[in-house]
Formats: structure tokens, sequence, C-alpha cells
């Protein structure tokens, strides 16, 4: 799909592996957010078939300071109540993907997001039987709070920013349209540039 369409449009909507040497805590990461929701099709095509690859089976992970962003074209009305693009169950996902991101590391995270994201239903258990993941913690995060509250500061986040669809992918927390519109098609080779623009190193398996 190319990355012009490669996008779960606003629809109106008004809101906001590497060389062993470099490994390691003291290894340079380049910036990397992702504005995203729960069901959008692209987002969840992007976070599966771009995104976790590249992280995961390409080992970027050690280099990016990675944020998820699980708002998207969400919307928040004066009262505080939280609206999303693909309905209520959207919200609950949405949320669930917060309450990880709140009890785990971006590495767990990212692995138990991406499995959530391969269906449309919450597949937190699934998932984190999977890989031998505890989620007691997210379980009680999502029942002991509302999704409004979990979601305010995603939503917060996202309002700092002007774009018209997602998956949207700021760099270096610099959020560029063509740029992320690249991104979604081509993530680990342009991943792979800006890192080595940006700190003069030349990553493993990069083209």
């Amino acid at each position: 799909m190319r990355a012009a369409v490669f996008v779960c449009l606003l629809l109106g909507w008004v809101g906001v592996a590497a060389p062993g040497r470099l490994r390691g805590p003291q290894a340079d990461r380049l910036a990397i957010t992702l504005y995203y929701e729960a069901l959008c099709p692209y987002c969840r095509d992007f976070v599966t078939s771009q995104l976790e690859p590249s992280m995961v089976r390409q080992d970027r992970l050690p280099f990016t300071e990675l944020t998820l962003i699980p708002y998207g074209n969400a919307r928040t009305d004066d009262g505080g109540s939280v609206q999303c693009q693909h309905g209520v169950m959207e919200c609950e996902l949405n949320a669930w993907h917060a309450c990880v991101l709140e009890h785990h590391d971006i590495a767990e995270s990212l692995k138990l997001i991406a499995c959530m994201m391969r269906g449309k239903k919450n597949r937190l258990e699934t998932c984190a039987d999977h890989y031998h993941i505890d989620v007691g913690d997210v379980e009680k995060c999502k029942a002991s709070r509302q999704v409004n509250d979990i979601l305010r500061k995603y939503g917060e986040e996202t309002a700092k920013v002007s774009f018209t669809g997602v998956p949207a992918i700021a760099v270096d927390h610099v959020y560029n349209r063509d740029l992320s519109a690249n991104l979604t098609d081509h993530f680990d080779a342009i991943f792979c540039a800006k890192y080595k623009e940006k700190f003069n190193k030349q990553l493993n398996n990069c083209p």
C-alpha cells in the first residue's frame, strides 16, 4: 500500500542489531514517537509489519527512544469524555495499551501491544501467556480507573502535534507529514538513515 494512503484519516475531527560495541545503556538512541489508535487498520499494519520487525527482529530497540501514544484521532469533549474514531471498543483498547505502557518497559510493552494489534478484540491474556509476561498490574490498572482518566495524558500529548491521520510518526521529537508517510512503508531503512545522519554510526543489517 502506498504511503500516501497509509493513514486512518481524521474525517473532519479536530484534535489534537547493532555492533556489539554500541549495545547497552550507553548506546546513542534516536527518538521515535508513534501516535496511533488500536483499531485503525493502517496503525495495526504499521505496528505489526514495520515497527515491531524493525525494533525486535532487526534489534533497533537498544538504539531507540521509543514512545507510543495510544490516542490517535480521538477527541476529548469539554466534560473530559473521550470519543474515539472507531467507537467505544477502540477507547477501551487504547486504555488497555496505556495501562501496558504504564506498568511495563518499552520492550515488553511493544511485544504485548503488537500482539494485541493482530486482532480487533482484547488479546492481552493470550499475548501475555505467549510471552510469559505477568500482566496483573495491567489488569488492576484497567479495572480500577476510568478510560477517560487513563487516556487523559495521551490526549494531552497528542494535542501538541498537528496531524490529519494516523499512524503519525515523529523522528527526534519532530513530526513531518511527508517523512511520516514514508516511514509507514519504509520504516527500517529510514530509521537506519536517520540514525547514521544523527550519530554518524552504521547499525548492523542496515541497507
